[in-house]
């Protein structure tokens, strides 16, 4: 558990400044080229933005492990404390190490984000079998079956199914293998031949380049991302070239631009966006879009050398610059980092003890002891005059730090943590008391450098 959780947090992470990064990029560079490699270069960047983030969370630090490696490699002539303090400053300067809670909260929010994102595309998927199911076996009247098949010729395609359905309300087209363009019973009769050419045109279109394919492709990967804002810009971008490069296919293919600009707008008026998991004619909406595109010219621009490869740069670029900067996620310390004996001092003490611990574990559940020294600064120096033994109340393993309570002279509930710094080292923070000789010691917070018996 706390291993998928380390790996969700450090993927919402990754992913909160990565998919943007990778999505502005992407579309940058789309605005470069024609709408077909437009589309290419897209669906790449929405790969790169579930890869990049996923490659940051299997790269995560695992803490304690990699500062024992750190040691181990220690140059000569420096301590094993300062190369592994020195080593793990370096590996931790884009790492976090949550608490478990932190950790698991994230992870819980992580894998519920997962699955509403697979409800409302597995609902998406049943709703497309029910339109496939919904195809009428009554044969097409002879003037869309006519126009039908000139669009296949048109456009060098073998055996398509168009049928008829009454539970369409646009064209659409459902299926990777064996392709099914579905027109709405109700409307298809009053098409003039131009508005029949251009939807039964555009749905070929979708077939020739494969898209239903692609379209279910991007919209599995985009699952992982689909907390983030960015993920769902991106499909928006992904399916706006994709009906751009469809009408850039018609114009060039079936129908003149003009002809197929002026169907265009005459269908939108009766149709509305397919369904998820489908593609229609009147998706994307960006209807205004595509009539200059076809109209301008725009349409029928190609792919030059030079802005394809400013665009692939581009997004390159974006991409290693996310890798090289992802943020790892360490594993929090497990009991056995805390177990054992150690001893504090504080450097103005010389070699005096200022705290001692007394760690143990038992079914899962840790104790231990603290022990206080009381130094007095006299004339001859620091000295221990005593010390003063107190049980550990709620030792607590949040991550890399041991928090506990003790009862303090006076009865008050004293908060002191124990935050690891490297192996067998750590920090205490904890209340030590100094005396002057006179009657009432001074207490002041001290930060005491602990080391762990080996």
């Amino acid at each position: 558990m706390e291993t998928a959780s380390r790996f969700a947090i450090a993927f919402v992470l990754n992913a909160a400044w990565q998919v943007p990064l990778v999505a502005l990029a992407a579309a940058a560079g789309g605005r470069l080229l024609p709408s077909a490699a437009r589309h290419r270069l897209l669906l790449a960047g929405l790969a790169a933005s579930l890869v990049l983030p996923a490659a940051g969370s299997f790269g995560s630090s695992r803490g304690h492990p990699s500062a024992v490696a750190a040691a181990g490699s220690a140059p000569a002539g420096r301590s094993d404390g300062a190369a592994t303090a020195s080593r793990l400053g370096q590996a931790s300067s884009r790492s976090l190490a949550p608490s478990p809670r932190v950790a698991n909260a994230v992870g819980a929010l992580y894998l519920a984000s997962l699955i509403l994102a697979a409800a409302r595309r597995g609902r998406s998927w049943r709703r497309a079998v029910a339109l496939r199911r919904s195809a009428l076996a009554t044969p097409l009247p002879q003037a869309v079956g006519t126009e039908a098949e000139r669009c296949r010729r048109r456009l060098g395609l073998g055996e398509v199914s168009v049928r008829l359905s009454p539970a369409v309300a646009s064209p659409v087209t459902l299926g990777a293998g064996r392709a099914l363009i579905l027109l709405p019973t109700g409307l298809v009769s009053s098409w003039k031949r131009e508005e029949l050419a251009a939807a039964l045109g555009h749905e070929m279109a979708h077939v020739r380049r494969r898209d239903f394919a692609w379209n279910a492709a991007a919209d599995l990967a985009a699952m992982p991302i689909a907390f983030h804002p960015a993920a769902a810009w991106l499909l928006g971008r992904i399916r706006q070239a994709r009906e751009l490069a469809c009408d850039a296919l018609v114009a060039e293919r079936v129908l003149e631009p003009r002809a197929y600009a002026r169907a265009l707008a005459a269908l939108a008026r009766s149709l509305a966006p397919a369904p998820a998991f489908t593609l229609g004619v009147a998706d994307a909406g960006i209807l205004e879009e595509r009539v200059m595109s076809l109209i301008s010219g725009r349409a029928r621009r190609k792919a030059g050398a030079l802005p394809s490869l400013a665009a692939a740069l581009l997004l390159a670029t974006a991409s290693a610059a996310a890798s090289s900067l992802a943020v790892g996620v360490e594993a929090g310390a497990a009991a056995a980092d805390v177990v054992g004996s150690w001893t504090g001092r504080v450097e103005e003490m010389g070699d005096l003890p200022a705290v001692d611990l007394k760690i143990g574990e038992k079914d899962k559940h840790l104790s231990g002891w603290v022990t206080f020294y009381a130094v007095r600064v006299g004339p001859q120096g620091p000295s221990v005059e005593g010390k003063d033994v107190v049980e550990m109340r709620e030792p607590r393993l949040e991550g890399e730090r041991l928090e506990f309570k003790i009862k303090n002279p006076k009865g008050e509930t004293v908060a002191m943590v124990l935050k690891l710094t490297g192996k067998d080292e750590g920090e205490l923070t904890t209340r030590g008391v100094t005396s002057d000789g006179g009657p009432n010691p001074a207490s002041r917070e001290l930060l005491v450098k602990m080391k762990r018996a080996k």
